[in-house]
């Protein structure tokens, strides 16, 4: 009894590291002192589940109902359900569907290590009495000394079994929980209640045949589940192999429902990126209808303040102080209206021009040594795309720290290849994306913001080149490099 229930204590420890594992992976902590919980957690549930465990021995109603079916089920839930509450952030689509699918998985897999136990005991009893036959022929040990051992070693031999089959059932589930952890959606992702019952209607249905499979197999004449083996061989494959199918189920449901997330995740970004490059495409043709105004209102004010200066100079001499001064102030502002910046293309001189603005009221230095390739092959909405949301993405994270914050552009043609780099100062860490090898945005809304450097990407593939982005230090700071390269011909 005493080694019962220390396989049980054992048993009780891996189920609460599993679970603390498990809701680690789906669920939010608010904890800071990881091992300090985690131990706790196993204290916790080990004590738990072995209160539960001597309660089931002494309640009225055994297993062999279907009531005493949940009676197994129900301590567990509600030691995982309080810990989940106390260790992690509320939130109860998750939460649910960590408990059920924890929970369900356990309990299926008896029905998975039960037959094999069987087959085990099965082989053992024909192989102990050829040994202790064999060793009487051979006079290894006297009849008397055998009768002494025999209950030692029958006890070790089951106690051996059931630490074996406990580890295979042990194994089975934590190989379940990784599989369901990989496929399911991070913890970024906002699950909700229509989704997370998608999610529960499997776990909730291998829970129901659980019970059902326990109440008929302990209604066979009120008997052990061994019973059932003996008088039906064919149940020792086919309850394994459902056991199995039902783990599978729930892995395949959590699988689809990654590919759904995936899906409209895509789909959103895809209407996204639509309506920017759209966004875009209206920006540059206003951009186009504004420069040319920009250029005759500033030739035409050049003329007039030329032609007001001279006729003062020939018609109003020794009166023209004051007005030659206002008309000099004007020449001053009419200079203004041209652009710092000469890149060869009145697209790209205004889209650097607005953001030399937004640095300068930012406090931000920028620094721009752009130059857009002459007969380029590319389209200037691409280019546009590229040089938008990088600087964009540049100001906010200059715009996070405290100054002085820098931002560098220029490019740069080597053979067959123009280089556009972005470099820009940053504090704080980068959440890489393992999927793609791009950072992650930091904002809460992720299905609406994050796809800056994504566009990025996509506009360097469609010319044959690539996007590389790196953190390199500079004394006392860090700076985010973005290198975009395209392929001119």
């Amino acid at each position: 009894m005493f080694e019962q229930y220390l396989l049980d204590v054992f048993v009780y420890g891996a189920l609460g590291y599993l679970s603390f594992r498990y809701a680690e992976m789906i669920l939010t902590g608010q904890f800071s002192r990881r091992g300090l919980v985690l131990t706790s957690w196993i204290i916790l549930y080990t004590a738990g589940s072995l209160v539960g465990r001597f309660g089931l021995d002494y309640a009225p109603m055994g297993e062999n109902s279907i009531y005493g079916g949940f009676l197994h089920i129900l301590p567990g839930a509600l030691l995982l359900l309080c810990l989940q509450k106390k260790y992690f952030s509320t939130n109860w689509p998750r939460q649910l569907f960590a408990l059920a699918s924890f929970i369900a998985g356990w309990a299926v897999l008896r029905f998975t290590v039960s037959p094999l136990s069987y087959v085990l005991f099965d082989y053992w009893n024909p192989f102990w009495s050829w040994l202790v036959d064999y060793s009487l022929a051979q006079g290894w040990i006297t009849a008397e000394r055998l009768l002494g051992v025999m209950g030692i070693i029958n006890e070790a031999a089951l106690m051996a079994v059931l630490a074996f089959c406990r580890l295979v059932q042990l194994g089975i589930l934590t190989l379940y929980l990784w599989l369901i952890q990989k496929f399911f959606c991070g913890r970024d992702y906002e699950l909700s209640w229509t989704e997370s019952l998608f999610l529960l209607a499997p776990c909730v249905t291998v829970l129901a045949i659980d019970v059902t499979l326990r109440a008929m197999a302990y209604s066979v004449d009120n008997s052990a589940l061994m019973l059932v083996y003996y008088r039906v061989p064919e149940t020792l494959l086919l309850l394994p192999l459902v056991s199995l199918l039902l783990l599978g189920m729930m892995i395949t449901a959590v699988r689809l429902f990654h590919g759904i997330v995936q899906f409209k995740e895509s789909e959103a970004k895809r209407l996204l990126l639509e309506n920017g490059i759209n966004d875009i495409h209206r920006q540059v043709e206003e951009m186009q209808d504004i420069y040319g105004d920009m250029r005759g209102l500033r030739h035409d004010l050049r003329g007039h303040i030329e032609s007001l200066t001279a006729y003062v100079h020939n018609h109003l001499q020794g009166e023209h102080t004051q007005i030659e001064d206002y008309l000099a102030q004007m020449t001053k502002t009419t200079q203004r209206l041209d652009f710092a910046d000469k890149t060869g293309n009145p697209i790209t001189d205004i889209i650097l021009h607005q953001i030399r603005q937004q640095a300068k009221r930012q406090g931000i230095a920028f620094t721009a040594d752009f130059h857009y390739p002459a007969q380029a092959p590319f389209d200037l909405y691409d280019i546009s795309v590229i040089l938008n949301n990088g600087l964009k993405n540049a100001l906010e994270a200059c715009g996070k720290m405290p100054p002085p914050a820098e931002i560098e552009v220029r490019s740069y043609s080597k053979g067959n290849l123009y280089f556009i780099e972005i470099v820009n100062d940053f504090a704080g860490d980068l959440i890489w994306n393992k999927e793609n090898d791009i950072p992650c945005t930091t904002k809460e809304d992720k299905q609406r913001h994050g796809i800056g450097l994504m566009n990025i990407a996509r506009c360097a593939e469609k010319y044959r080149g690539s996007m590389e982005v790196e953190v390199v230090p500079k004394e006392n700071r860090q700076r985010f490099c973005l290198t975009v390269m395209l392929l001119l011909r």
